[in-house]
């Protein structure tokens, strides 16, 4: 008589294991994907109220214009009106300097912006930030923010652009 054994074979346990690793693959290739989206979602977050940031400093002092501000543009130097009294257009160059540091304090060869570290801001909100402010191209009384950063390790970018109807600006 033959005896049948209680248990399983090597192969129904190899086939098992093969199913778990297939699954658990899976599951830490989303989590992946999920940790990706998280950090693109917290970027454009910070873009949004660094974009937002500018422009209320822009309606706080809408008899100074502030466009054009190219990407580029470093930040200029400016009086610290948080301790001082300062005229509108002195308080449009701090704001405009406290804004562009915020972004991104350093230059391309990774060296703190004098005005930046004169301000006190040394670190970024945003990899390879840049933002620019500007008029449009049909209505002059519309004013166009745009900030941009690296979005990965291969130096692809994403931006937002706001836009707002000013009379003065």
């Amino acid at each position: 008589m033959i005896r049948q054994s209680k248990g399983f074979t090597l192969i129904e346990l190899l086939v098992a294991v093969l199913i778990i690793a297939v699954g658990i693959l899976g599951v830490a290739g989303m989590q992946v994907v999920s940790m990706q989206q998280n950090r693109n979602a917290l970027l454009r977050d910070q873009a949004l109220q660094a974009g937002n940031d500018i422009l209320d400093r822009m309606r706080a002092n809408s008899l100074t214009t502030y466009a054009t501000v190219a990407f580029d543009a470093e930040p200029a130097t400016a009086s610290d009106c948080n301790n001082v009294l300062c005229s509108r257009l002195v308080m449009k160059d701090f704001d405009i300097a406290q804004w562009k540091c915020r972004i991104n304090p350093m230059t391309a060869a990774g060296v703190v912006h004098d005005t930046c570290d004169t301000l006190g801001i040394q670190t970024a909100s945003l990899p390879g930030g840049r933002g620019s402010i500007g008029v449009d191209a049909a209505d002059a009384n519309i004013i166009i923010v745009t900030v941009e950063w690296v979005t990965d390790r291969n130096g692809n970018t994403s931006s937002i652009a706001l836009r707002t109807r000013t009379g003065a600006i």
